[in-house]
């Protein structure tokens, strides 16, 4: 029997080749503003397009 963490990675790894990591985008605006390394999730790239409200 297969465990549970096996068939989470194996789900993942399916996962992942439909849809790739977004990828992250420094903002030179914000991180001048803020003083700190500003990094945007660019959910806009991903196939399924999806935005949460964090």
């Amino acid at each position: 029997m297969t465990s549970f963490s096996s068939r989470v990675a194996a789900a993942a790894a399916a996962i992942r080749e439909i849809f790739p990591e977004t990828p992250l985008q420094e903002n030179d605006y914000l991180s001048k503003k803020t003083g700190a390394r500003v990094l945007l999730k660019r959910e806009d790239l991903s196939p399924v397009r999806s935005y949460k409200i964090r």
